[in-house]
């Protein structure tokens, strides 16, 4: 049998902005400074109006080309709206005025990951690990390989990051995909048991679990997981495609 491919998405996006107060200056000079407007972006952001943050960082930018956190704020908003070209435009001028800035490099990976650069997006990732080692790079990292299909190099950085982070649900959820390509479907059930420990209720892990035992030729324990989700899937689309899972499992005891 043909094993069943992985339908859901993988990506739970993590941008980082700071926010550092500037200092008390007198009310009339707020407005000139960069600092300030830089500020009312990031709460704008935070409430999540993207279009107010564009132009409060557009201001910053304005008032000083070099400031980092504008770039890096129009950079978040562009990302939030889902203009990932700008989005990588704004982050590589933040990055090339903070090269020492971890979440400078990881920020403009995130956004050249949503482009399909990635190659462009593994060497900031690694440059974002090279300065500061963190899980979520290590599960970017591992997205990467997984697009290019280098599945070992993919399945090596998974599990340096839940080395780093063992309570990751979406650590785990990568693993098991991971798995699945390697064709290694007992070890991909495995994983999402272990992401459905820490996160019983994640709709992505349950149906991904009973795609794992499809592959693994359970069907018994397919049907299981896989009816179960039936209520909750919103999406027709991924209904249909459960539906179609669960008619090809024949009766209890038989063969899928």
């Amino acid at each position: 049998m043909r094993p069943a491919r992985y339908i859901v998405s993988l990506l739970v996006p993590l941008l980082l902005v700071g926010c550092a107060s500037a200092q008390k200056k007198p009310a009339k000079n707020l407005e000139k400074d960069p600092q300030y407007q830089y500020e009312k972006g990031v709460v704008a952001l935070n409430y999540g109006l993207t279009d107010e943050a564009i132009r409060y960082g557009d201001l910053a930018v304005a008032l000083d080309p070099n400031h980092y956190g504008g770039h890096s704020l129009l950079g978040n908003a562009y990302y939030k709206k889902g203009d990932y070209a700008r989005a990588v435009v704004s982050f590589e001028k933040a990055a090339a005025l903070a090269p020492g800035k971890s979440e400078a490099h990881f920020n403009l990976g995130l956004a050249l990951f949503e482009t399909g650069s990635f190659d462009r997006a593994e060497a900031e990732f690694r440059q974002a690990a090279a300065i500061k080692e963190e899980a979520t790079t290590d599960y970017y990292l591992a997205r990467v390989y997984l697009n290019q299909k280098k599945y070992d190099q993919a399945l090596e950085e998974a599990v340096k990051s839940l080395q780093k982070n063992a309570r990751s649900a979406s650590a785990y959820n990568l693993k098991g995909v991971i798995l699945n390509q390697l064709g290694r479907y007992p070890e991909a059930a495995g994983s999402f048991q272990a992401g459905l420990v820490l996160s019983p209720d994640d709709l992505n892990l349950q149906v991904n679990l009973g795609i794992a035992y499809i592959n693994s030729n359970e069907p018994d324990k397919a049907r299981a997981v896989l009816e179960k989700t039936l209520p909750r899937i919103q999406d027709q689309a991924l209904k249909t495609k459960i539906e179609e899972y669960l008619k090809s499992i024949k009766t209890p005891g038989g063969d899928a």
